[in-house]
């Protein structure tokens, strides 16, 4: 175990090493933009938050089966994570983007290799299951290997462990000499899994072209278009669905007043009414309140 946790710390260090050289060759089939750790990191991610599932096929279809990695949710992950975070910042070009992905695959590392040393993995973590990761179009696995993280190496549930590490850690990274960033690593763990499931089940598979201005977005709205919606039965968005449909209140201290729109507890006289009630102010006695700490006026 030791030699496979030594092995695994001078994997990492010298590929975080070259990370920050800059000096990263692009893999063939990885795409020109995003370097290949990153890749494979997410979708790592993408394969542990919506796995196959291949066991529900019996059971409610083989539409069940595929999972983040069928539809490119790792893809899809990784442009909005490096294009959406608009900062502001003009040095940084006209949007201020300051790309996360990259970052974001190192920290998953280091929340793994914490994972391993605690020894609270299920899992021994083997560079094969992250190979496995790869498509027909990626490089050969031998001309891949090198870009395994020890994140990807770990189990799908052992992943999910290691993401819940990052509560613990700190995270500062400067995108250029004139910036210095710091974090609650916990916001990491929170995009990759919320975020990430969010997106899965949202209609964006659906547009022909999501990177485009909303304005000129184009999307079916057919459940066979998009994944999720096939799985969970959803008939597609329909116009009026955010729409009011009216003001929750009571007879006692009511938001809402005019006629019924619906009962939701006849016995409590709760509803839905049409028309918008009034505030009232509570009933709270807080004239002993006192305040804790001094409140510095200066």
């Amino acid at each position: 175990m030791l030699s496979r946790t030594t092995t695994t710390w001078l994997g990492f260090a010298r590929r975080l090493v070259t990370w920050f050289a800059g000096e990263l060759v692009e893999l063939a089939g990885f795409g020109p933009d995003v370097e290949p750790h990153t890749r494979v990191t997410f979708r790592a991610v993408a394969d542990a938050v919506v796995p196959e599932t291949p066991v529900l096929a019996e059971e409610l279809g083989p539409e069940h089966v595929p999972g983040g990695l069928a539809i490119g949710l790792d893809e899809f992950a990784i442009t909005f994570v490096d294009d959406g975070f608009q900062l502001g910042l003009p040095h940084l070009g006209p949007q201020g983007n300051i790309p996360l992905a990259e970052p974001i695959a190192h920290a998953l590392d280091l929340a793994a290799l914490s994972l391993v040393e605690q020894g609270d993995n299920e899992a021994e973590p083997r560079t094969e299951r992250a190979l496995s990761l790869l498509g027909p179009d990626d490089p050969a696995p031998a001309e891949a290997e090198d870009a395994v993280g020890p994140f990807a190496e770990l189990s799908r549930r052992d992943r999910l462990r290691a993401v819940g590490i990052l509560d613990e850690f700190e995270l500062t990274f400067s995108p250029t000499e004139a910036d210095l960033f710091e974090l609650d690593a916990g916001l990491v763990g929170q995009l990759v899994i919320g975020f990430v499931e969010m997106i899965y089940y949202s209609e964006w598979q659906g547009y022909d072209d999501f990177v485009e201005p909303p304005s000129l977005r184009q999307h079916p709205n057919e459940p066979a278009a998009v994944q999720s919606w096939h799985q969970t039965g959803f008939p597609g968005f329909a116009n009026g669905y955010a729409a009011l449909r009216g003001y929750l209140g009571s007879n006692e201290g009511s938001l809402g007043a005019g006629e019924t729109w619906t009962t939701i507890d006849a016995e409590a006289d709760v509803r839905i009414r049409h028309e918008s009630g009034s505030f009232r102010e509570n009933e709270y006695d807080t004239s002993d309140y006192e305040e804790l700490f001094a409140v510095n006026s200066g």
